[in-house]
């Protein structure tokens, strides 16, 4: 069916023709053309059936965006639990080392004060992001994929801050305020969370950690 043909092709306009996307064109127009079939065997004209049927795919961008890798379906809440876990991991290292260093200017064990409130911040997220994900394992979502390109702009960003907490700490290392000793590793090394989590979502998708496998989700 030649509408078939140009309505699906037509879909993929101006994408790049890989292997895949030819693939994935012909299993889409097989599904079409089996549909329309379906309906004209019923009695239904082919012109009739083919909008039926087109109407009963609602919007495929979504379903476009998976073919092209721009999006991909994975276990939502899986993923949501793994990123929040190593960022609780991360972020108990962290607090030790903040711990230690206030404890070594002046605060003593008074560092706990301090210390626990903000790590309590990373670990009960995390026991809130487990609670979910047990409670709804299978629960699936398109995600947008994180590219190379958004992480380098992440990483740019954590540098420019970076950068600016170390010009107002070296500013300020003569003054007479409490900001005269050298704390801009502090938010230097909290702020490494932002280009390490879309790292790490991006890892986690593409070595297909948390992607939906139909196989696994009909057993």
């Amino acid at each position: 069916m030649e509408s078939v043909h140009y309505f699906v092709w037509g879909l993929f306009r101006g994408l790049q023709n890989t292997q895949e996307i030819r693939e994935q064109c012909e299993e889409l127009e097989t599904h079409i053309i089996d549909r329309v079939e379906d309906y004209t065997h019923s009695g239904v004209s082919e012109k009739d059936a083919f909008s039926l049927v087109v109407k009963s795919l609602g919007d495929l961008s979504e379903l476009i965006d998976t073919i092209t890798g721009e999006k991909k379906k994975v276990l939502i809440k899986k993923l949501d639990f793994l990123l929040m876990g190593v960022a609780a991991i991360f972020g108990t290292v962290y607090m030790a080392a903040v711990g230690v260093w206030f404890y070594f200017h002046g605060f003593g064990f008074n560092a706990i004060y301090v210390v626990v409130p903000a790590w309590l911040g990373f670990f009960v997220p995390t026991v809130l992001k487990y609670i979910d994900y047990r409670m709804h394992p299978e629960e699936v979502a398109s995600v947008t994929v994180t590219t190379y390109k958004e992480i380098k702009s992440s990483v740019s960003g954590w540098f420019i801050l970076s950068v600016a907490c170390w010009v107002a700490n070296l500013l300020l290392v003569h003054s007479d305020t409490f900001l005269s000793v050298m704390w801009a590793w502090m938010p230097m090394v909290a702020m490494m969370t932002w280009p390490g989590i879309d790292f790490l979502r991006l890892w986690l998708i593409k070595n297909d950690t948390v992607l939906i496998a139909a196989e696994e989700m009909k057993s």
